[in-house]
């Protein structure tokens, strides 16, 4: 009885350390299985992770956004009495996609709360970020006086410009890989991601000039 008991004491802090573990990975396989596919432009870097590995940074196309349409304006933020507002930083932000001829996603228009219905989107993460009434410069330079000429200037009620994460930035590979996709022309590569109902989303495959260059495995 005694053992019976250790053997299930040992059992039960084993599943507790692997449980998160588990978790992410079981999150990870629903996502790559029953995401919505999308197509996404980059250009990308190459460093190094003393644990994991070398890996690509993967700066998105849809990761500079730039005078896209703002669908909702947030409290706070009085376009009204002034040409722009500061966003906080790691604010959630929902983009919708939508293909274009070459079936590559591209941003389309801007949320602060997830878009109802069956709208194709990706929740990101901002980083520096503005919202820019319309008629309204887009670029901080040219708002405080910078030496711009003619600068782009606000084409919605409400436009957004700044930066955006996705979580899907660091693709990890096998030595020597990530440098090799490096090297690569930045207008052959697009990676594959699948997008959850949510609009969380993860690295499903990457392709270079049209051919097949990584795949992320699945564990069913």
């Amino acid at each position: 009885m005694k053992g019976l008991l250790v053997g299930l004491a040992f059992a039960g802090l084993l599943a507790v350390q692997v449980s998160p573990a588990a978790i992410l990975a079981w999150r990870q396989m629903q996502r790559l299985n029953d995401g919505r596919l999308v197509r996404l432009a980059v250009e990308t870097r190459d460093p190094r992770d003393l644990l994991r590995g070398e890996y690509s940074v993967l700066t998105y196309d849809i990761g500079r956004l730039q005078g896209i349409g703002a669908g909702t304006t947030l409290t706070g933020c009085d376009l009204d009495a002034r040409d722009h507002c500061r966003l906080e930083v790691r604010r959630d932000v929902y983009v919708r996609l939508s293909p274009d001829a070459d079936g590559v996603h591209r941003a389309d228009e801007a949320f602060f709360e997830a878009p109802t219905g069956n709208a194709l989107f990706i929740k990101g993460s901002l980083g520096s970020a503005t919202l820019v009434r319309r008629g309204a410069p887009l670029s901080i330079r040219a708002r405080t006086g910078g030496q711009l000429p003619e600068p782009a200037t606000c084409q919605h009620p409400v436009c957004l410009t700044g930066i955006v994460s996705y979580g899907i930035e660091r693709w990890y590979g096998a030595q020597g890989v990530p440098g090799k996709l490096d090297r690569t022309a930045r207008k052959d590569i697009l990676v594959d991601v699948r997008v959850a109902s949510d609009g969380t989303a993860v690295i499903d495959g990457i392709t270079v000039a049209g051919k097949a260059f990584a795949k992320t495995a699945r564990l069913w």
